[in-house]
């Protein structure tokens, strides 16, 4: 089965700020932020489980939790996500060709 890509919604609550900024600074080498504590992630399976772990690195279990959500297909995802007001996420309306 080949390894494509799959979309992850990850929202985070990280009460210390130096952790903070180091979770959002890992997210933003993988995906996209979608609102301050939310960001949209589509890379392989593999690069899932490397991102899993830094965060998990970042975290204090105890204090802060950090969501994933698996979205599926990246490019099925793209079309689902629905923004109300305002939104930054520039992909889910232009169609991007690599």
């Amino acid at each position: 089965m080949p390894d494509y890509k799959k979309s992850y919604l990850i929202a985070y609550d990280i009460v210390d700020d130096n952790r903070r900024s180091h979770v959002a600074k890992a997210l933003q080498s993988y995906g996209e932020r979608l609102q301050y504590s939310v960001f949209l992630l589509e890379v392989r399976p593999a690069q899932m489980i490397r991102v899993r772990q830094q965060l998990e690195s970042e975290m204090d279990p105890q204090d802060n939790s950090i969501i994933v959500c698996p979205l599926g297909n990246s490019a099925r995802a793209a079309q689902e996500i629905q923004f109300l007001g305002r939104h930054s996420y520039e992909d889910v309306a232009i169609p991007t060709v690599i």
